[in-house]
């Protein structure tokens, strides 16, 4: 950057003789010794101390980020230990005590839900900790003073100057440095999820909002430096219009420009009237705009931009390499051979009403298997090459090459709304897929504690491997799959799945496992196979399954008596029209698992209101006492798969 501009800004006269240049650490060097007014010296002594303390804040912040990652990976290796050790001593004892009273005071369902959404306490602490961090180191080492110049080029004026300067300066310096930590919470291939355990989807709420605060800091210091710029400083508007025709200052407006933007269509009511996809691509096409953009603004600090550059198209290299290694038969063993292969999906459809809509995917693809709980990202190429969805495959991973994949799609518009469409025309209807993945949190050895599995509709994809990897092992662990339809007739989702179940648990292969299923909307009297005639004028996408319900009709009747007879270790509970007790089932499996004895994991996917149910369900077992006491109960722990 030139240092011509300074001489506007700050009266400086590099030209000088007897001077020498004091360098600073990204900002323009500084003329000593100052030749100008009194005023004008003490002002820049100020400016030049407050943007040092900006830069050292900067470094601050992320020796904190990092003194936390340090801690969290300590945190993880201790309870690591806890956990496998057979005896407890009092330190066990008072680490289980802390990890149970701050799951029951940050587990639960954060207040403001219509302004923050569904998120957990810990979430909006973490936050609310970041933000306080923020506004004080914002606001401390700032000269609140006021200095009024001549102007020695223009008599009769005077500028008037303030810790003002300082103050935009400190915000955007803020700004930069959080760059880096928002676009790591948005990666896939995330370096945060492998030091946290947290999966990268949960931590889309810290990067809404560091974003939100991105844009706030831009904001102020865009603010601050128009009003410095175009009243303090005088004459004007000569001063201003010198100021605006910076390279600098336009990088800066455009800059401003693209965090408007990103900001803008990240909102809720901007995704849901440009459609994910789009606001997708247009959020990353824009994110990479503005790094440059900031670049250009301020190079002296761009090695904030550099770091933020490399983790945005080092996770996009990763997400092609991995999606690479599935279809080309890189990985070694594999027997496809060199050359770019989909996988071709059968398609069957479910529902005769829209808000019934779902279509379930089978494929069998070589490559290794993936861990229970997992998830990848799917493209349809025929359907739309720029879109893959997040979908977890409701099948488990076996040890060979061979793996085979089921998915179950709610079809709500775009891609699903023509996938649904496509397996109505009749006949065996296929569609290639393009695989990225593995992602998200895996759960190994599952089989070694109790499990309780709750889902809400084709939340299920995600509860049910667990729940099969987990009465697969060996043990006396108790295993429960709770499943919430709205229908019967939902059931035949997986019915092949369900039946295998069902057949285990009747020569008794399956005895630590037992199916709760809950119908929201019947009360037991008549299947949900008998649509009204009012109901079948709504079929989706203006297709009559009418026909083919008649012809099959009897068969379907047959099948689903066969899903929802009862037997030891599996009911079917019909609400008619009401919503389960998610308390009384984490309270009815409590005592089942005290019974048996040691730790507790309760695992669930579905609407997030059963999510928040669940949280705050979980969140009341165990006091903290208790531990202190030995009690049967043991340990709980919580995972909900959340995908908003």
């Amino acid at each position: 950057m030139s240092t011509t501009m300074l001489v506007t800004r700050h009266i400086q006269d590099h030209n000088e003789a007897n001077t020498t240049l004091w360098t600073y650490f990204g900002y323009p060097s500084r003329v000593m010794p100052c030749t100008s007014d009194a005023g004008t010296c003490e002002y820049l002594a100020a400016v030049y101390w407050m943007h040092s303390v900006s830069v050292l804040y900067t470094f601050i912040l992320w020796a904190v980020i990092g003194g936390i990652l340090a801690l969290w990976i300590g945190y993880r290796i201790l309870r690591s230990n806890h956990r496998q050790a057979e005896i407890k001593t009092p330190f066990d004892r008072g680490f289980g005590a802390l990890e149970t009273a701050g799951r029951r005071c940050l587990l639960p369902e954060a207040p403001l839900r219509r302004f923050f959404g569904r998120v957990t306490r810990l979430q909006v602490a973490v936050l609310a900790c970041l933000l306080g961090y923020l506004l004080i180191f914002s606001l401390v080492g700032i000269v609140y003073k006021t200095w009024v110049t001549p102007v020695k080029k223009s008599p009769g004026f005077y500028n008037t100057r303030t810790g003002l300067g300082g103050f935009a300066d400190r915000v955007g310096a803020l700004a930069f440095a959080l760059t880096p930590l928002t676009v790591a919470l948005a990666q896939r291939e995330s370096i945060l999820s492998l030091v946290t355990g947290i999966p990268h989807q949960h931590l889309n709420f810290l990067h809404r909002w560091t974003g939100y605060v991105i844009f706030i800091q831009s904001f102020l210091h865009t603010l601050g430096w128009t009003i410095v710029e175009a009243k303090l400083y005088q004459p004007q508007p000569s001063v201003y219009k010198t100021f605006i025709a910076e390279q600098y200052i336009i990088f800066g407006i455009v800059a401003m420009l693209f965090v408007t933007a990103l900001t803008v269509l990240s909102t809720r009511w901007a995704i849901r009237l440009t459609g994910y996809e789009v606001f997708r691509k247009l959020h990353w096409g824009f994110a990479a705009l503005y790094l440059g953009a900031c670049w250009g603004h301020w190079d002296k600090l761009a090695f904030w931009m550099y770091a933020s550059i490399i983790i945005l198209f080092l996770d996009q290299g990763l997400r092609l390499f991995r999606t690479l290694l599935i279809h080309t038969g890189l990985r070694k063993g594999s027997a496809r051979g060199l050359g770019f292969r989909c996988a071709t999906a059968t398609l069957r459809h479910f529902g005769a009403r829209e808000e019934d809509s779902l279509v379930r995917l089978d494929f069998d693809f070589e490559h290794g298997p993936w861990r229970p709980g997992q998830h990848f990202y799917l493209c349809f190429p025929t359907l739309g090459i720029w879109q893959s969805h997040p979908l977890t495959p409701s099948s488990s991973p076996v040890d060979g090459r061979l793996q085979h994949h089921t998915y179950l799609i709610r079809t709500r518009g775009g891609i699903t709304a023509q996938m649904a469409s496509l397996a109505q025309q009749g006949g065996t209807a296929t569609t290639p897929v393009i695989l990225s993945g593995p992602y998200g949190r895996g759960f190994d050895g599952v089989g070694s504690q109790n499990l309780l599995a709750v889902a809400g509709g084709s939340g299920v994809t995600f509860a049910l491997p667990l729940v099969m990897e987990a009465s697969a092992r060996k043990g006396s662990h108790a295993v429960e799959l709770v499943w919430a339809v709205r229908y019967t007739r939902d059931l035949e989702w997986l019915g092949g799945e369900l039946g295998a179940l069902k057949k285990g648990l009747a020569v008794q292969e399956l005895a630590r496992l037992r199916v709760r299923v809950f119908v929201t909307r019947e009360d037991g009297s008549s299947s949900d196979a008998d649509y009204s005639e009012g109901e079948k004028e709504k079929d989706f996408g203006g297709v009559s399954d009418s026909d083919s319900d008649s012809a099959s009709s009897s068969t379907e009747a047959s099948g689903i008596a066969d899903l929802v007879s009862e037997l030891p270790g599996f009911s079917v509970t019909y609400m008619a029209g009401r919503q389960p007790c998610v308390e009384e089932i984490v309270a009815d499996f409590a005592e089942r698992a005290a019974i048996i004895g040691g730790s507790s994991l309760v695992v669930g996917s579905g609407p997030e209101g059963l999510g928040a149910d669940l949280r705050a369900a979980v969140a009341k077992r165990k006091q903290p006492g208790k531990v202190w006491a030995g009690d049967a109960e043991g340990e709980w722990g919580m995972y909900w798969d959340s995908r908003e």
